[in-house]
């Protein structure tokens, strides 16, 4: 009788939600009816309940076989609401074209950004244990230096007495010149300890690392060369190990090849080189440190102690630059410890969650706008919902069935958007990217896809939700009467979600246009000299060969007596550094009368090597004195120019001209002879700093930069050149060509690009909040055309229902403006650090924004209160 019950109920499984707890019921209160018959035959309770348990284990087997029934049944039932859902978005390719379109631009976006969020932040770094790793810094504040490098006796210190650190290594990048086997070319080289791979932990691809003791003088005469410069340099050869390169004219033999995709401490190094360390050496400060924490040690622990280790090395280096500052002063002299990807991605987190932040609102605003179109369609499908009512479907049965239409239409917007968040990543070589690090390891992979899936998912769940819930409650009284109302509840879900996009966009619009504004100023900035027409090269002299000074400042009076008689060119120098650059040469400078006292923080200047000419080339101008002559070489007395920024330190009144100053790097005088205007070193953000020129004649440098204003275009002349070098020494390649303009532009990238990209977003959040109040109020006039024509056929003006239908948009608008602002106002403290002379609540903004939304707002409002103007009396009566 009971297993006759159980497969009666189990036939019933499709048509009642309840079947199981049923059967539960049936299965407990037939168990209670065997155990009473045994105990009234006599049998003992436990004995009774025994042999009860044993007769009912048919039913329990039954009972599973139900379940699993019905878990195929559900399975079937979802199958059956897909293709129902694919069927409804067939019969509707307009409704089905622009949610897509919504959800694939929205999903797309997220998709691209957290790609860019995936690989430059989330993504460890490709070494071992790559959250042990450190990067070592010195700062010694009182010579005004919050970063200083570590010197060759400073470094051999650290790596040897502290015991935080499991491994300690240095690195500096430099470059060479290559010949031999092929034109001259300049290469990329990290200049690193012997256990810098060791450190990192990732073993060469051919052959071996350094060794012991292949760091110091006249034992470094290997390398290991990087993949990508093996490939294009050498075919991959595979007998590479072994052989020997020219490198600055030196020998230097291969022995490893490292594998594809290692770079460090640089996106693109060609190859590395021993370090030739001598451990007693004091100067210069040119080396960073890099190290492996011991088990259980944090960064912070590892930071007191090098910090000891420092003040100990100040002690027994009475002539270090340590030393100048008394031990008791430690918050001026210490070392700083850094995360190693916390020192490579620190200055680009900030804006990609910025724009992390932004693409996730723009994907609200799409979820509100297609939530929108599902609750527009929601409203014409009354009567067939009312009518899935009468025949016995549950509002369950039927929210759910509005929800899988949600998720259908979500994952094909997911898959949309994963194509174009591909399309976009693979132009990321189109985009100003150069200078943001990682950037080469962003890709569209399983966990980016697998984030595009979860997205996907959310937004269906996000948009639907709404009209699922609505089905929901209602029944089919309630649907017949919501279909009687004109759908005065979804006019008022829309207008929610109409106002809410409206506040997305208002933030959006203002963080961008904060940002814009900001840019402009930053490129307005008076720069101090002329880029126009500028090229700029380097070129870099070996030191075997150009021995002595005399010989590279012959090498340079030739290259530019060549280069002035050159067509095209109007004028040419050379110089040690360029501005917007990055490898600047600062050293601490002295005034005569103005020396500073013991313990005093000392001043900082940038120092720079021309020759004449160099400042008509680059536009800045002499203010008083003269430039540098031919007659100012080695057998002269030695002179400088300084700037009017150095100048106003200590000649208020401009009188520099006579007076001397030193830089604490070669403690020689030099007598002022001019007085320039000051130029930006670094970027366009930065204050002014100290500049002190000298002769190239007097301070020459084996490596320098020339500099040519042209008359026309300044990459025609780039080949002539190349040529002209070639033909005073055929072994010195040159390279870093690019025009000033191009250097400049180089440092605004990442601003560049953040703007480019939130401007877009806002761009794009706009368009949707304007197609969201044109499809509300299209709503909102549809449903009530009746009463439109109802109230013209009694003498109400077209003009006044106008008025009255861009009223309610204008209403919708505001409000959106209104929440907006206050998200706005939160925004601008999130982005304050990235703004330039520009206030968080820039008055031009904060009104100019409001007048856009208010302006697109009327624009989408017109075309509904139009057709609201001219709804015909006649054909409303007649409905009536």
């Amino acid at each position: 009788m009971l297993l006759s019950r159980i497969r009666s109920l189990a036939s019933n499984l499709f048509r009642r939600d309840k079947v199981e707890h049923e059967l539960d019921a049936e299965v407990n209160s037939y168990l209670n009816q065997l155990i009473d018959e045994k105990i009234a035959a006599g049998v003992s309770p436990a004995e009774a309940h025994h042999a009860a348990l044993i007769e009912i284990e048919g039913a329990e087997q039954v009972k599973e076989e139900v379940r699993d029934v019905r878990a195929g049944a559900l399975i079937e039932q979802l199958w059956q609401d897909t293709r129902y859902a694919l069927r409804m978005l067939r019969k509707n390719p307009g409704f089905t074209a622009i949610t897509v379109i919504t959800l694939a631009l929205g999903i797309g976006v997220n998709t691209a950004i957290f790609s860019l969020v995936d690989g430059i932040l989330l993504r460890p770094l490709p070494y071992q244990q790559p959250d042990r790793l450190v990067r070592i810094m010195n700062s010694q504040r009182q010579l005004g230096l919050d970063t200083w490098g570590l010197s060759p006796a400073n470094f051999t210190s650290l790596r040897d007495d502290n015991h935080s650190l499991e491994a300690v290594a240095g690195y500096s990048t430099s470059g060479a010149n290559l010949t031999g086997n092929g034109d001259p070319e300049r290469v990329s080289i990290g200049t690193v300890s012997a256990d810098f791979f060791k450190v990192l932990g990732i073993p060469p691809l051919l052959g071996r690392g350094f060794r012991g003791g292949e760091d110091t003088p006249g034992n470094n005469g290997v390398c290991v060369i990087s993949y990508g410069f093996w490939q294009r340099r050498f075919g991959g050869d595979p007998s590479i190990v072994g052989k020997s390169l020219e490198l600055n004219s030196a020998a230097a033999e291969v022995v490893g090849v490292m594998p594809a995709g290692f770079s460090f401490p640089r996106a693109q190094i060609d190859l590395w080189t021993p370090l030739a360390l001598n451990p007693v050496r004091t100067a210069p400060y040119f080396l960073r440190a890099m190290g492996r924490l011991a088990p259980g040690v944090s960064p912070a622990e590892a930071q007191a102690e090098t910090t000891a280790v420092l003040w100990n090395y100040a002690r027994q280096h009475p002539d270090s630059s340590e030393n100048r500052i008394p031990v008791d002063q430690g918050s001026a002299l210490k070392t700083i410890v850094t995360p190693l990807k916390e020192a490579i991605v620190g200055p680009t987190e900030k804006p990609l969650l910025i724009l992390l932040s932004a693409v996730g609102l723009v994907l609200l605003i799409a979820c509100a706008n297609v939530a929108n179109l599902l609750l527009a369609r929601a409203t014409s499908r009354i009567k067939e919902i009312a009518m899935r009512f009468a025949l016995g479907a549950s509002p369950a049965r039927v929210a759910r069935q509005l929800l899988t239409e949600s998720l259908v239409l979500a994952f094909i917007g997911a898959a949309g958007g994963a194509v174009l968040a591909w399309i976009g990543v693979r132009m990321l070589d189109r985009l100003p990217i150069e200078g943001i690090p990682r950037v080469e390891v962003v890709a569209i992979d399983g966990r980016v896809l697998a984030f595009t899936a979860g997205i996907g998912l959310l937004t269906g769940l996000l948009f639907g939700l709404m009209p699922a819930l609505r089905a929901y409650r209602m029944g089919m009284v309630a649907a017949m009467h919501e279909g009687g109302r004109g759908g005065r509840s979804s006019r008022r879900s829309s207008s929610v979600l109409v106002a809410a996009q409206f506040a997305l966009s208002f933030v959006l619009l203002v963080g961008a246009g904060l940002l814009i504004k900001s840019f402009q100023r930053l490129q307005s900035v008076d720069i101090g000299f002329n880029p126009e027409q500028v090229m700029t090269m380097a070129v870099s002299l070996p030191a075997r060969k150009y021995t002595k000074p005399q010989q590279s400042v012959q090498f340079y009076q030739g290259l530019l007596d060549r280069l002035r008689s050159m067509p095209g060119v109007r004028s040419a120098g050379i110089t040690t550094n360029i501005p917007f650059v990055g490898d600047d040469n600062t050293d601490n400078f002295i005034v005569e009368g103005h020396e500073p006292k013991t313990g005093d923080q000392g001043m900082q200047t940038q120092l720079l090597s021309i020759t004449p000419g160099y400042l008509q080339v680059m536009g800045i101008p002499l203010i008083r004195g003269r430039d540098f002559s031919e007659t100012d070489n080695g057998d002269s007395q030695t002179v400088a120019i300084v700037d009017e920024t150095l100048a106003r330190m200590f000649w208020p009144d401009g009188d520099a001209l006579g007076k001397r100053v030193e830089t604490t790097g070669d403690m020689q005088w030099m007598t002022i002879v001019g007085v320039v205007g000051g130029i930006k070193q670094d970027g366009f953000a930065e204050e002014l700093q100290p500049h002190v020129y000298m002769p190239l004649a007097q301070s020459p440098d084996l490596q320098a930069k020339v500099v040519v204003r042209t008359d026309g275009p300044p990459g025609a002349i780039v080949g002539a050149i190349r040529s002209e070098v070639s033909a005073l020494d055929p072994n010195i390649p040159v390279f870093s060509v690019r025009t000033m303009q191009d250097v400049m532009d180089r440092t605004l990238n990442s601003q560049r690009l953040t703007n480019l990209l939130l401007t877009s977003f806002s761009v794009l959040a706009l368009v949707l909040a304007a197609v969201g109040i044109y499809g509300t109020m299209s709503l909102y006039v549809g449903s009530r055309k009746n009463e439109f024509g109802i109230r013209m056929a009694l003498g109400a003006q077209p003009g006044v229902l106008l008025r009255s239908v861009m009223q309610e948009g204008l209403l919708l608008s505001a409000g959106g403006v209104a929440v907006g602002l206050v998200g706005a106002l939160a925004l601008t403290r999130t982005i304050a650090s990235l703004l330039f002379h520009v206030s968080t609540t820039d008055p031009v903004v904060f009104t100019g924004v409001p007048l856009v939304l208010v302006i697109v707002a009327l624009i989408a409002c017109f075309v509904p209160a139009l057709r609201a103007s001219q709804v015909d009396p006649i054909t409303a009566l007649r409905h009536e």
